[in-house]
């Protein structure tokens, strides 16, 4: 699967995600971004990954350890790969380039960087805040497509491509990273056959579709992870249903395949695409992965679970700290 933001999965892929993993079925999240909010490498981005893997455990059922790896695949591109310890079934993925933000312009203090800026071909690279490796379009549309081989993935879920400006658009950053994997799935370097697309901001619109039992199940997870990210941190889970956008987001679950994907525009190197959107009732949808990748690893740097008491009352922005929803 892959995310802009280290909390999408949770919203956007959920119950599926949830339903895998329960059933004993192997999951691997690559995130594209730092989820940053122009703060760069920070406390807050350590906050959210700390609280992506809280996540994952909830939804496996078990706490402990976690290890970090510099991983470098075969395109030259480097990630952080971090996994539990005690479960090789769940892996997670950081490339951390910056977070573009609602307006898809990057922010000042990371040179106004952004996906959409890549994607639109007005940058020719963008450099991780950890390392400051520059990513080109066609790095970026590898990596997906080699981490798709390397984890033999079955079903790989992304953001629904973004590539005109239609009521309810979603995140600047969802709609890049959707177009990236959907370009590498024209190109022929992915399987159509496994690709689900999730409905972001726009699902909203529509129909809540997740039963009460179930929705209690994903608001544990995501309250697993917002316990670490102090803009929507609340005090217990039902508390998510009131914070605006994520209320709505959190009661649907929309997935798309990629021969439903409607094409409205053909641009110079990308096809602009928009959809129809289906419910999934489904609960057997996640991404395949062996137990590793043949990659180069390097030595683990270990995590340990830790509790954190959420601060609640904070202001709600997807990815942005210091900016609501009201601001955009």
């Amino acid at each position: 699967m892959f995310w802009a933001h280290y909390d999408d999965d949770l919203v956007f892929a959920n119950p599926t995600l949830l339903h895998a993993l329960e059933s004993g079925r192997h999951a691997h999240s690559c995130f594209i971004t730092a989820s940053d909010a122009g703060a760069g490498m920070s406390a807050y981005v350590d906050g959210r990954e700390r609280g992506i893997r809280a996540a994952y455990d909830t939804m496996r059922g078990a706490r402990g350890t976690w290890s970090d790896r510099p991983m470098v695949l075969g395109n030259g591109v480097g990630v952080t790969l971090t996994r539990p310890d005690d479960d090789e079934r769940v892996s997670l993925s950081f490339l951390r380039l910056p977070d573009g933000g609602l307006r898809g312009i990057g922010y000042a203090s990371t040179g106004w960087q952004s996906l959409a800026k890549l994607v639109a071909g007005e940058l020719p690279a963008l450099r991780t805040l950890d390392t400051g490796q520059p990513i080109t379009v066609e790095l970026l549309r590898s990596t997906v497509a080699e981490l798709v081989v390397a984890y033999g993935a079955t079903t790989v879920i992304t953001h629904e491509p973004g590539f005109a400006d239609l009521p309810g658009d979603d995140h600047p950053d969802h709609q890049s990273v959707g177009r990236v994997v959907a370009s590498a799935v024209d190109a022929g370097a992915i399987d159509g056959g496994v690709m689900q697309y999730a409905v972001g901001y726009p699902a909203a619109l529509r129909p809540a579709n997740i039963t009460a039992d179930v929705l209690a199940r994903k608001l544990q997870a995501f309250a697993s992870y917002a316990r670490h990210d102090p803009v929507v941190a609340r005090e217990e889970p039902h508390e998510y249903l009131l914070v605006r956008g994520f209320g709505e987001w959190l009661q649907r679950h929309y997935l798309v395949t990629h021969d439903e994907l409607v094409r409205l525009v053909a641009d110079a190197d990308e096809v602009a695409t928009t959809a129809t959107p289906h419910a999934v009732p489904h609960p057997d949808s996640a991404s395949s992965v062996p137990n590793a990748l043949p990659t180069h690893l390097a030595p683990p740097v270990r995590h340990r679970a830790t509790h954190v008491r959420p601060s609640g009352g904070r202001r709600s922005e997807h990815d942005n700290p210091g900016r609501t929803r009201a601001e955009e």
